[in-house]
């Protein structure tokens, strides 16, 4: 095998250790679906709370899909996650101490969702946002599918395709 040989074998080789390296790569094109469902971004893009109001904890349900991840979690909260099997997860938030309580941007990309694959029962969010001025009363504020903001999530995407 002469010199040039020798170099062409030794690309092909890297370049096939590198394809195999980089997770979601060399599965298909970029923002390709992964088998098991589409991850979306979720918002709540317009909750409309009090002067004064602060986010004191909240509880979704989700039909048809899973919470993949919840971004960003302040201190000071405890957040609970039931990814059920039957693909209906709930998610119940709340803060231990006044001090951790934040306002409606906390909600903007908040959580990445996996919306199942082969769902009898269409996608949907629902729950509620629990606010408060002065830690005495809670006022529950209701959210329904349309009032959530739901996106492709491509960061995700890459990150699971190689679940």
């Amino acid at each position: 095998m002469n010199k040039r040989e020798r170099s062409v074998l030794r690309l092909a080789a890297a370049v096939t250790a590198l394809l195999l390296l980089v997770p979601g790569e060399a599965d298909g094109p970029a923002g390709a679906e992964p088998p098991d469902g589409q991850f979306v971004s979720v918002s709540l893009p317009a909750l409309h709370i009090g002067a004064g109001e602060r986010v004191v904890g909240f509880h979704f349900d989700v039909t048809s899909g899973r919470i993949a991840q919840i971004l960003d979690v302040p201190i000071g909260w405890n957040i609970s996650v039931d990814n059920d099997p039957s693909w209906n997860t709930k998610v119940d938030a709340s803060i231990r101490v006044a001090a951790a309580a934040v306002d409606s941007s906390f909600f903007q990309d908040f959580a990445v969702v996996e919306k199942e694959g082969k769902a009898e029962s269409p996608f949907e969010l629902a729950g509620e946002v629990d606010v408060s001025a002065d830690f005495s009363k809670v006022r529950k504020i209701q959210v329904v599918m349309k009032d959530f903001a739901v996106r492709q999530d491509i960061r995700s995407l890459k990150s699971h395709s190689s679940k």
